[in-house]
């Protein structure tokens, strides 16, 4: 099979990722993979990993993009692919109006997938009109059928994100010197239990509630540890510096790191006791407590849009009201008191591919 992606860009969005881990498992599989974007971060690696990229400027504004119909047109006789497979509204739109100026026998299957929450309007209802359209959750799904319902052909099908098992290994062992290393720069973590908070250093992540947390915490056990991970995005220095300050304010200087971005996210996953998602807008899915759960560690997350359904199936343990501390305090010593356990089937990107195959052949 020859599927074709359509995504603004190869960056590191909801839709630039699943592109690429898509593309994988597509060449895993013996099937052509080809993605047409604007490049981005992930384009040298989508290359690497044995998918074709098309240059063209899909991130343009919707007027100047109208001039690339016919240009995609041609590309689709030329490359006479089985499935065009959309990611995004604006790449959605060019490739239907594109596959509409075909003959009827040339023309690809046409199918969409919704990574985020589209309200209502003409531009944004294309992504009801694949002939067969995913969406990453239910809550996704209920969006698309409340603002579209007359434009949608079939009802969506939810195919979860899927996560790299073979990158994110939870039966693979961390190694020796990778945690001498953090030992080594960071001695006061040895001995503790490690609580975890991967998100950008932004409002509305959580990182107050997790600081507030762990000060009652501390004054209940002294075996804890908190860890946030996550850049500081551009303008957001003066917020980042807020919550050092926070982290003095309630005597935590002992008690929690600020590391940053890093690069070692299955060691952490693998090392903490608890990872948190609380995100306190509801979010699409929820990828990063989806490679916690797939690394077998209990998440703590707000019962919100996709993150409640993921944690609803496979660590209902984990959900907490948002604005609730003591709900959160009292669920991170049921976890830590143990022993618990983490369902993390259905999560691999092995999964998500089947799904999507399946999904194909039903266009």
């Amino acid at each position: 099979m020859r599927v074709l992606q359509a995504v603004a860009r190869m960056d590191a969005s909801p839709e630039g990722r699943a592109t690429l881990e898509l593309g994988q498992e597509l060449v895993r599989l013996g099937h052509e993979s080809i993605v047409v974007s604007a490049g981005g971060e992930l384009k040298d690696r989508l290359v690497l990993r044995g998918s074709r990229h098309v240059d063209m400027p899909l991130d343009r504004r919707r007027v100047l993009a109208l001039r690339l119909v016919r240009p995609l047109r041609r590309l689709l006789l030329e490359l006479d692919v089985d499935v065009v497979h959309a990611r995004a509204p604006l790449p959605a739109w060019l490739f239907h109006l594109a596959i509409r100026g075909l003959p009827e026998a040339q023309r690809p299957k046409f199918v969409t997938s919704a990574h985020r929450v589209y309200k209502g309007g003409l531009f944004n209802s294309v992504m009801a009109a694949g002939q067969q359209v995913m969406a990453v959750s239910e809550f996704v799904a209920a969006q698309l059928r409340s603002e579209f319902s007359k434009k949608l052909v079939s009802t969506p099908e939810i195919v979860p994100g899927g996560i790299n098992t073979r990158e994110l290994d939870r039966n693979a062992p961390v190694s020796g010197h990778w945690h001498q290393r953090l030992l080594n720069d960071f001695p006061q973590l040895e001995g503790r239990n490690w609580l975890l908070l991967p998100a950008p250093l932004a409002p509305g992540m959580g990182h107050q509630q997790f600081l507030e947390m762990l000060s009652a915490l501390n004054r209940q056990r002294g075996d804890i540890f908190g860890l946030v991970v996550g850049e500081v995005p551009p303008g957001g220095d003066k917020y980042a510096r807020k919550l050092e300050q926070l982290a003095l304010d309630l005597d935590l200087s002992g008690r929690v790191l600020f590391m940053g971005p890093r690069r070692d996210m299955r060691e952490l996953y693998a090392s903490a006791r608890i990872t948190y998602c609380l995100n306190e807008t509801p979010e699409a899915y929820g990828q990063t407590a989806a490679e916690a759960l797939a690394m077998h560690c209990p998440v703590i997350g707000y019962d919100l849009g996709g993150m409640a359904e993921l944690l609803q199936k496979h660590f209902p343990l984990g959900l907490v009201h948002p604005g609730d501390p003591e709900s959160l305090l009292r669920v991170t010593l049921a976890v830590l008191d143990g022993p618990v356990q983490v369902e993390s089937s259905g999560l691999s990107l092995e999964s998500m591919s089947q799904q999507v195959l399946s999904l194909y052949a039903r266009a």
